[in-house]
């Protein structure tokens, strides 16, 4: 298990590195990434305000202004990823166990959707590793309850919502937690995360009231089955970054993968598995009800890898082995249309 643990995230890493790398023809800058780096240039200079992601503008600005060509204004999407990947093994261990973090990386490392985020010019992986970094420091305070990690979690959640303001979910769901499983952590723990909510809720009302007060008077009211049939295309894309019929597949597998988790997981007794299943729903709901932006749709993806490795090892040794091939061929056909 030690063996398998320490080379799941090299292999990751390369997996990443190597996926990134291959046809750099696709590299060029899209339409919409040429408006991004404008909207960039504005906010350095003092003429555009962006409320949804500020803090990554005003990085992509910067970064812009040391490079120009298409393979280094990319470049900070592969060292995300690759955070993310690291934050990932400690995260995943906390949730699913050591057995299970060497699967969740590789699905993780090799899925279609991340590779793709990574290549292009978008605040999703900084996103991802600050959702990470959140969970990571969130679950630490959990399990030991110090002040230092409360401290750090105050830091990471109110520097998440200058990459994006849709992260905000994050504390809904570490909010979730506490009440549910309120039974195993009241006294100290408790107590002390919920007086931090006051200046972290404060400073996020300041700071997003406009677009907060619009999605809760405008959007969710809104709220049709129209985007509620969307859920397929959101499962389709997670799984395989790829539109209906092609993505059809990729997306039954991965979701024979992930099932047996979700039925075979204790909810009630373990808070471990309750903050994986409402780490995949809760951004998937927010994908819906707001303007479907890919950096929430990416925070889901660890989640969704940790189901899909806890699913494999309830299957019988014959069964594994076919799934991974099953998973493979997929991950293949959604590189073959990626690139």
């Amino acid at each position: 298990m030690q063996r398998d643990f320490s080379l799941a995230l090299p292999c990751g890493l390369v997996c990443l590195t190597g996926l990134w790398l291959y046809a750099p023809e696709s590299l060029s800058l899209t339409q919409n990434e040429l408006i991004l780096l404008t909207r960039a240039q504005e906010l350095i200079g003092g003429h555009a305000l962006d409320l949804y992601n500020p803090l990554y503008l005003l990085l992509l600005g910067y970064w812009q202004q040391l490079a120009s060509h298409p393979w280094l204004l990319r470049l900070p999407g592969l060292i995300c990823g690759l955070l993310a990947l690291v934050l990932s093994t400690r995260v995943l261990r906390l949730l699913i166990g050591t057995h299970a973090v060497p699967s969740a990386l590789l699905l993780l490392a090799g899925a279609p959707f991340f590779v793709a985020q990574t290549r292009a010019l978008t605040p999703a992986p900084l996103a991802l590793v600050a959702a990470l970094l959140c969970s990571w420091v969130f679950l630490e305070y959990l399990r030991a309850g110090q002040r230092t990690w409360l401290g750090a979690w105050l830091i990471t959640s109110i520097l998440s919502w200058g990459i994006q303001a849709g992260l905000i979910f994050l504390i809904l769901v570490q909010g979730a937690t506490m009440l549910l499983y309120r039974r195993r952590y009241s006294g100290y723990k408790e107590r002390r995360w919920w007086l931090a909510q006051i200046p972290v809720v404060a400073i996020f009302l300041l700071a997003f009231w406009q677009p907060f007060s619009h999605f809760l008077s405008v959007r969710l009211p809104a709220f049709s089955f129209e985007q509620a049939t969307g859920t397929i295309d959101l499962c389709a894309r997670l799984s395989t970054n790829l539109s209906l019929p092609q993505a059809l597949p990729g997306m039954l597998v991965i979701i024979l993968v992930a099932l047996p988790s979700l039925r075979a997981a204790d909810w009630r007794k373990d808070p471990r598995h309750g903050f994986l299943a409402l780490s995949l729903l809760t951004p998937c709901l927010f994908y819906l009800c707001t303007s479907q932006s890919e950096a929430l749709l990416l925070c889901a993806l660890p989640a969704l890898s940790g189901l899909a490795a806890l699913g494999l090892r309830l299957y019988p040794r014959w069964a594994r082995q076919g799934l991974w091939s099953a998973v493979s061929l997929s991950y293949i056909w959604s590189y073959w249309h990626l690139y």
